[in-house]
């Protein structure tokens, strides 16, 4: 489910062809060298070697490679001479091919990891001389994203590492730097594209959507299931607030004290009697009342709201009063929110339309998974995930934990795990850190690459996050993916054996030392699976499950699922271990056959480990599939209600779209995790200035949105080369019983952090999607989702869409930036087209501010506001989305 990372296997299972070598010599000229030069003294190389990156064609090779040009120029003032420097970088394709490659070469370390060095016959790179490498890659680069990053200098073998700052990644502005191959169909997401876009799905133009919101906006988000409404009738508080509630619900009290105080600065007392006034909150178990009540269900509530008594919550279980105080503050009118000057008015208040909702979960898990293992994200980076998360009634968050480029969590008796395998840095040996990884750079003690969390900070985390009544699921990756556990042992191994420790040396070791198996797995790592033939595995994987067992333990938590991945093991693993080729009798290579018998054995063993500790194994769906002959089946060995599958390869066309009902049907409790549409960290839109991938498409809000988790083949409009889809393309693919629906527990986000290198970057590549998820995953199913005919499903959801879309513009988006300081969310860039004779423009989400310029230059605050269309201008015109903090999108640029 890696694919993701690099998209080394995007069009496999599509498009075969043979791939075609490419070699173009650039002529070199270099000016005479003083071989005296030292270049380990060359000083502020930050600023004096400068690369710049440039995609040339990727329709070059019918979507198998594509070419671009990588050039270094010295811009210092010392020349780098033929004394083995090197530069590394990272880059998320398999290189084919090069050129000059009789004065250079360029090699792949491992993983992500590449560094070019001279030949004999070249000298250096003289002063203001340049190098350019002309360069074949795999597959295709349309994004900013698929460039080379994290360059660094090593100048001389035993000199530092020196970071490259000035990197320039050129723009991609043709048909060849845009398009994947002849047959790609997504546009471009240009001003005009966009504009067509939001007319489409919005039906009216912004600006008259926006001015007659008042009754068609959703209420609050997620939607509520059923909701009594008196009109024009409210509850107005312009006093303290007097919150009572029992001491079951003291953590919910004090949620609810917190947020009053914190983000409306309203004053607020604590009672333990419920007076039912008109300025009070009852938080009320309704089990213990003497009223005659629809028993609530699922972490359900009831949420009245009434002139005289006030406001009053009845739910059975703390999660229901929770999700019925995230509903109340849903309801607060945004200005106040918004403004600080209703802080300084003499007559502040607080409006509540009068009303009555009940309200219960479709979902019982509405999930996000964070990777915290490709780049580190800080307690308080996750705490204010679980923020958000609360805040949207989510109640899962699945921490990937481990993978190829970091082991995030402190495990005590075995140090090396995060002293080398949670941290990244240049090495050339990795005893004492791993290799840089995605950009993360040479210095191991200063990077995004590096961290994690102490056994202290882990349990502060799953305590905060049970306040939030979100449980934390942790995921710890097996047989693959598991390199920075590998190195780690290893590490530990070298350790112990030169203390003389013979015997614990090998007591947590991961690889056979001797095995000479060759392989590659998708992010181009060759030794980073686990050795299933060793006890030593299985003794380091009880290791872990204890230790996890007593973190959840001491901080007070159960954890029902202990996920342990079980993704992309790559062809070639444990053919020529020993210690695997003993077990059938010693032969040189073991077999197809044998290897897909070691891969079943290896899931059944560590299945039945996890029963150990009485939780459920959860792992992604490889670990509930086996390969029989040519086809795929449902693994015999695992009884269905032990494991829960995540599903996540329904990439459309490649004939796994129907993996989770195969699954559901069998009896397996499954979490949908779908990527097409909750893969967070895809790009937004085909533009190549837009952070994330797009190996299965492009995932926005709207993606989000339109998933449908009973018949997923409602939410299959276009594959992710933009071609439509049918509703009869699907005709043979296994449908979801309706008897067994239940088995679906619910739905998930996927936020993989290859190209998260900031809490700014994740909260961008998560928000506004994460909304559209909690929509999906609680709101009842909507009415759009049962049509049969296509054109009218598609209306309906159109319909169904602009009342989200305006919510989110007009409240939601402009309550986060208030909220816990502002999140960094996405603002949309505006829609623009001439039409008519005149600019019009539009927003995805109607009720955001945008502003304009039409002599060129960059939208400010003080720009001129649109609000409706205007003439054209001969100059170029630029537009920006504001936020209500003064944040804005990227620009928007419009040449009439």
């Amino acid at each position: 489910m890696n694919i993701r990372a690099n998209g080394f296997i995007e069009c496999l299972k599509k498009y075969e062809y043979i791939l075609k070598a490419l070699f173009i010599i650039i002529p070199l000229s270099f000016l005479s060298l003083s071989t005296s030069a030292d270049n380990s003294n060359i000083k502020n190389a930050t600023d004096d070697i400068g690369i710049h990156w440039q995609v040339i064609d990727n329709l070059q090779d019918s979507a198998n490679s594509f070419t671009a040009k990588l050039t270094i120029k010295n811009n210092g003032s010392q020349s780098l001479t033929h004394q083995n420097w090197r530069i590394y970088f990272n880059f998320v394709r398999e290189m084919l091919t090069y050129s000059p490659n009789d004065t250079l070469s360029i090699k792949h370390v491992n993983g992500d990891l590449f560094y070019i060095e001279p030949k004999a016959r070249i000298t250096g790179i003289s002063i203001g001389e340049a190098l350019t490498v002309q360069l074949t890659a795999q597959y295709w680069a349309i994004s900013k994203s698929d460039a080379p990053v994290g360059f660094y200098l090593v100048p001389s073998k035993n000199s530092q590492p020196i970071l490259i700052n000035d990197v320039v990644i050129a723009d991609h502005t043709s048909d060849k730097q845009t398009k994947r191959f002849d047959g790609d169909r997504w546009p471009v997401d240009t001003a005009e594209v966009r504009f067509d876009r939001n007319r489409e799905l919005l039906a009216i133009d912004t600006p008259i959507l926006a001015n007659n919101h008042s009754n068609s906006t959703s209420l609050v988000i997620p939607s509520p299931a059923e909701v009594q409404k008196t009109d024009n009738q409210q509850l107005m508080i312009n006093q303290p607030i007097t919150i009572a509630f029992s001491d079951e619900f003291s953590n919910e009290a004090e949620y609810l004290r917190k947020m009053l105080t914190a983000e409306l600065d309203w004053p607020v007392s604590f009672t333990k009697r419920c007076e039912y006034k008109p300025f009070s909150i009852c938080l009320i178990n309704q089990s213990r009342i003497n009223q005659q009540r629809t028993k609530i269900v699922n972490d359900g509530y009831e949420l009245t709201i009434d002139k005289l008594q006030g406001i009053n919550i009845y739910a059975e279980k703390p999660a229901g009063i929770f999700y019925g105080i995230q509903t109340l503050l849903g309801l607060v009118p945004v200005e106040n929110y918004l403004s600080n000057t209703v802080k300084q008015e003499a007559h502040r208040h607080l409006l509540f339309p009068v009303m009555h909702i009940k309200d219960y979960p479709r979902f019982e898990y509405r999930g996000v998974h964070l990777d915290v293992a490709r780049h580190f994200s800080s307690l308080a980076t996750v705490k204010r995930l679980i923020d958000v998360l609360a805040l949207y009634k989510l109640n899962k968050l699945h921490l990937h934990l481990t993978d190829d480029e970091g082991w995030r969590i402190a495990i005590p008796g075995l140090p090396e795990l995060t002293d080398v395998g949670g941290r990244r840095g240049h090495t050339l040996d990795e005893v004492k850190h791993l290799v840089p990884s995605f950009g993360s750079g040479p210095f191991p003690d200063s990077n995004n690459g590096s961290g994690f969390y102490t056994r202290e900070e882990f349990i502060e985390l799953l305590r905060y996050a049970q306040r939030h009544h979100v449980t934390v699921i942790p995921e710890i990756d097996f047989p693959g993916h598991a390199r920075a556990a590998i190195k780690s042992m290893e590490a530990r191994y070298a350790r112990l054996q030169q203390e003389g420790l013979t015997d614990q040396a090998a007591r947590f070791l991961l690889s056979d030392l001797q095995d000479m198996s060759v392989y590659k797995s998708v992010q181009g790592w060759h030794d980073n699976v686990i050795n299933p033939c060793l006890s030593s595995t299985y003794l380091f994987i009880n290791k872990i499950l204890a230790e996890l067992h007593w973190m959840y333990q001491e901080a007070g938590v159960e954890v029902p699922v202990i996920h342990l991945g079980g993704d992309e093991v790559p062809e070639g693993v444990w053919r020529k271990s020993p210690a695997c080729t003993a077990l059938y009798g010693g032969t040189e290579e073991l077999s197809d056959q044998q290897v897909e018998r070691l891969k079943r054995q290896f899931v059944y063993n560590v299945h039945q480990m996890v029963q150990v500790y009485r939780k459920q194994t959860g792992g992604w769906e490889e670990l509930a599939f086996v390969k029989d002959d040519d086809s795929v089946i449902i693994n015999p060995m695992i009884e269905p209600g032990s494991m829960r599958p995540y599903v996540w390869n329904n990439v459309w066309g490649w004939g796994t779209e129907d993996y989770g009902y195969r699954l559901a049907n069998a009896g397996f409790p499954v979490v949908l995790a779908n990527a097409t549409n909750l893969y967070f960290d895809l790009a937004y839109q085909k533009d190549p200035d837009e952070l994330g991938y797009y190996w299965a498409g492009f995932v926005n809000a709207r993606t989000v949105f339109e998933f449908t988790p009973f018949d997923i083949f409602k939410s299959a409009w276009q594959d992710r080369m933009g071609n439509s889809l049918n509703d009869n393309q699907w005709e043979n693919s296994t449908r979801l019983q309706v008897d067994k629906r239940n088995n679906i527990l619910g739905i998930q986000g996927q936020l993989w952090s290859e190209n998260i290198k900031s809490a700014e970057q994740l909260e961008y590549l998560a928000l506004p999607k994460l909304i559209a998820l909690a929509e999906r995953a609680w709101a009842n199913q909507p009415t759009w989702a049962d049509e049969q005919d296509r054109k009218k499903r598609f209306s309906k959801l159109n319909q169904h869409w602009q009342q989200f879309a305006l919510r989110m513009g007009s409240y939601e988006l402009p309550r986060l930036d208030r909220w816990q300081g502002g999140y960094h969310y996405r603002l949309p860039l505006p829609g623009a087209k001439l039409v008519g004779g005149k600019i019009h423009a539009n927003t995805a989400f109607p009720g955001l501010t945008m502003r304009y310029t039409v002599d060129g230059s960059e939208p400010s605050l003080k720009s001129q506001k649109y609000q409706q269309p205007f003439d054209p201008v001969a100059g170029q015109i630029k537009l920006k989305t504001f936020s209500t903090n003064g944040r804005s999108s990227r620009t928007t640029v419009l040449s009439p």
